[in-house]
């Protein structure tokens, strides 16, 4: 999975084009305007920071538009847009940002453009569906898997699979603290695991044994090739429904259960998942399985659900250690909502 050269800068090759063509453009991010360059400018200066310990990241979040992100992955954009957006004007602002970020000494290869529809959870996705397929503004088409780093970890991704890529950038701060958290010999329950980013946090952490349960078969390979990628072998898989899987376990089995749900999800019982009612119902279920002094890690990304309502969820049975921020290139976002509970 090795990446193209970085002689071929995307925007040597377009610069000409969009000079001719830029006077004529319909555009809403004001490209005619001084305030575009300066704009970019200052964010990418926000998310220096991040340059040399990750190689993917949010450049822009909604800050040229509120219908527009844009993810730096290894060399390549990944321009995120919904209904609202226009892209007219993208192919220029792209440019724009190229020269940027070459000065800032981060290589592009190539940028493409995905439709992501309002309602759409990060529990449904349909790879064969032509509205989550990747279309190219510049440069080169990324390949159909490649190799990201985030701190000493390496993760798989693809732009190609359906509207994720393998690996939620925003909660990156989560996955720093497991792997920081987790002590020698620990015992992690990995719910909802997708690719396996905090199982890997885990393991490099010293986890004893992490046990990781999803559904789709997908993720499940997908995560034993970041395990492979990253020398990790303490990790075992289970494709089963999580709820399910938690309420069979022995009590006290496990020092520190992660779960990062789905907003929705059917399961293949044919029950509804939902973040409110059924983080609900697997209280207890939490409290019993987690050993004395044990932690449990919650998530949700869901819009609808208040940040004071969600942490009330788990005040009857655990005690709030701390509040995980989303990372920092999202910038003013409240959206994500990471709690680090402890076993009273």
């Amino acid at each position: 999975m090795t990446l193209p050269s970085s002689s071929n800068r995307l925007w040597h090759r377009n610069e000409a084009v969009h000079a001719k063509n830029s006077d004529n453009m319909k555009n809403p991010l004001k490209r005619r305007t001084v305030g575009l360059p300066l704009a970019i400018d200052q964010m990418v200066e926000k998310r220096r920071n991040f340059f040399e310990r990750y190689s993917a990241f949010r450049l822009c979040h909604h800050e040229l538009s509120a219908h527009l992100t844009i993810d730096y992955y290894a060399g390549y954009l990944l321009c995120t847009y919904n209904q609202g957006f226009s892209l007219e004007s993208l192919p220029a602002t792209i440019t724009e940002l190229c020269r940027v970020l070459e000065r800032s000494g981060l290589p592009v290869y190539g940028a493409v453009k995905k439709l992501r529809p309002e309602n759409l959870s990060h529990g449904i996705d349909d790879q064969r569906s032509e509205i989550y397929r990747p279309r190219l503004v510049l440069g080169e088409m990324p390949p159909p898997r490649f190799i990201i780093k985030e701190n000493a970890w390496q993760f798989v991704v693809s732009f190609h699979e359906g509207h994720s890529t393998g690996l939620f950038l925003d909660i990156k701060p989560a996955r720093r603290l497991v792997q920081q958290m987790t002590g020698s010999q620990d015992e992690v329950l990995n719910l909802f695991s997708h690719t396996g980013g905090f199982s890997i946090a885990a393991a490099t952490g010293g986890a004893g044994r992490v046990i990781e349960i999803d559904t789709g078969a997908k993720w499940l390979r997908w995560s034993r090739e970041n395990q492979a990628l990253n020398g990790v072998t303490v990790v075992r898989q289970r494709r089963e429904e999580a709820v399910h899987f938690l309420r069979k376990q022995k009590d006290a089995s496990f020092d520190l259960i992660i779960c990062d749900p789905p907003t929705y999800s059917t399961q293949k019982s044919g029950a509804r998942f939902t973040v409110a009612k059924s983080y609900q119902a697997m209280l207890n279920d939490f409290y019993r399985v987690l050993r004395p002094h044990g932690h449990l890690l919650a998530c949700t990304n869901y819009h609808a659900l208040p940040r004071k309502k969600f942490f009330d969820l788990f005040v009857k049975k655990f005690k709030l250690a701390r509040e995980i921020p989303i990372s920092e290139d999202f910038v003013e976002s409240d959206y994500l909502k990471i709690g680090l509970f402890k076993k009273t």
